[in-house]
């Protein structure tokens, strides 16, 4: 991330946009080193794309080669940067390995093929997603923020298992957790399909006379308006009231726009 909640930052008291300081100066153009193109990426924002890095669908600030036109997420852009990395109580810096295999220490699945970050001092992995996981995330399976947990060591625990969708977990694996109420979930769990898409930006790419906002239903799930199923993950909503028109985001997006 390019930096947290307690950064300086700048905020809309009509709209309720907050922009970190360090966001809102980001250069225009930029030359990315590990993006095959030698032409410069231009900056854009507010615009639904899939990372051609990470992989994940997006909506929050990204670069665009002028060359190839492939977008990659400005957390790749960051996590790329060369350099020595820090991230979730590892002690050691680590470095970013393009052709590394091994097992990624947060999920626990091989990093064959992707590149990975690693640590000189011990046997660390991570993958590029992995390292990028948000720190904290809400979900409404609690009141709380769940915070980003690399081990439990909870050991008066018989079993593991996570309680979004109630099925065993390794305790060894990374998880989200509160520790008020004792709630753990599954990092997928959590985070669903789209965590990148920003709620309550629009959309418009759509057949749809009106444009649509995009939403994710928490309590009440209202029919898809294309194949009647509920809309339990993100969708898009009509941004006129007395339009009830509601679809989910699979039902409308491109297949290039689909995890």
């Amino acid at each position: 991330m390019v930096g947290s909640n307690t950064d300086p930052f700048y905020y809309c008291s009509e709209c309720g946009f907050f922009l970190h300081k360090a966001c809102a100066e980001l250069p225009k153009m930029m030359n990315v080193w590990h993006h095959n193109c030698q032409e410069p990426l231009a900056l854009i924002s507010d615009k639904a794309f899939e990372c051609q890095y990470c992989n994940n669908i997006s909506t929050a600030f990204a670069y665009e080669c002028c060359g190839c036109e492939g977008k990659i997420c400005l957390r790749c852009v960051i996590a790329l940067t060369p350099g020595a990395r820090t991230c979730l109580r590892h002690e050691h810096p680590l470095f970013l390995y393009r052709d590394y295999k091994g097992q990624c220490n947060a999920c626990g699945y091989t990093t064959s093929g992707y590149g990975a970050f690693c640590c000189k001092d011990c046997n660390f992995v991570l993958h590029l997603e992995c390292f990028s996981l948000p720190i904290t995330a809400r979900h409404k399976c609690d009141e709380h923020l769940l915070s980003l947990t690399d081990h439990d060591d909870n050991s008066y625990s018989k079993s593991y298992h996570c309680d979004i969708c109630e099925k065993s977990r390794d305790p060894n694996r990374w998880f989200y957790h509160c520790a008020t109420c004792d709630t753990s979930g599954h990092v997928g769990c959590v985070l669903g399909s789209y965590p990148y898409l920003k709620l309550g930006s629009i959309y418009e790419e759509t057949d749809h006379p009106h444009l649509l906002t995009i939403v994710k239903k928490k309590y009440y799930y209202p029919g898809c308006d294309k194949c009647g199923e509920p809309c339990k993950d993100v969708a898009l909503e009509c941004s006129k009231s007395e339009c009830k028109y509601i679809v989910h985001w699979n039902c409308v997006a491109p297949d290039s726009l689909q995890s």
